[in-house]
């Protein structure tokens, strides 16, 4: 494995145990077993290198969630992304210490938003039928974006009550009825 794919190993794994905050570069080149220079040489400083890490974390958990909508049961797209998000919690609560250095720092504010515009065209792609207006589409992903984002927070924060597949289920079916009528 190269020195780079080590760190970012390494780096994801330090995110997973330690978070975002409490990270610090000899953390990452301990756990990597790679050279604690190496991280300026790679990624220029351990922030780079944790937002590298952590966007290939969430890559990682979006990959399994398009196999859940591969399967086009609504459902099991949401209940899918409960499941991972259980399974992925650390990365998830890493990321939201991410957004919140995204205030002040304007390379990795740029990074985030980089994502977010990813993550919805792929939710449109994913999600809209291919003869909707292009328009229409990207909104689609955006909304999906969206109720993912906020379902994220709601379940880190009170998973007992933060809405079920069902719930959201029924309550985008109830709004396309509406829509439609």
């Amino acid at each position: 494995m190269k020195e780079r794919d080590k760190l970012i190993e390494g780096a994801k794994r330090c995110l997973q145990e330690r978070g975002y905050a409490h990270t610090t570069a000899r953390d990452i080149a301990r756990t990597s077993g790679a050279n604690l220079a190496s991280i300026g040489y790679h990624f220029g400083s351990k922030d780079a290198l944790l937002v590298e890490a952590m966007l290939e974390a969430t890559a990682e958990w979006a990959d399994k969630l398009r196999q859940a909508l591969a399967e086009d049961v609504p459902e099991s797209v949401w209940r899918r992304a409960i499941e991972l998000l259980d399974l992925h919690r650390p990365v998830f609560v890493a990321n939201i210490e991410v957004f919140a250095q995204a205030e002040r720092r304007p390379q990795l504010r740029q990074a985030l938003a980089d994502a977010q515009e990813t993550a919805r065209q792929e939710l449109s792609h994913w999600l809209a039928e291919a003869t909707l207006p292009r328009a229409t589409r990207q909104a689609i992903g955006a909304l999906c974006l969206t109720l993912l984002t906020g379902l994220i927070l709601q379940h880190l924060i009170d998973p007992d009550r933060a809405p079920t597949a069902e719930t959201l289920t029924e309550a985008l079916r109830a709004v396309r009825s509406g829509a439609a009528g």
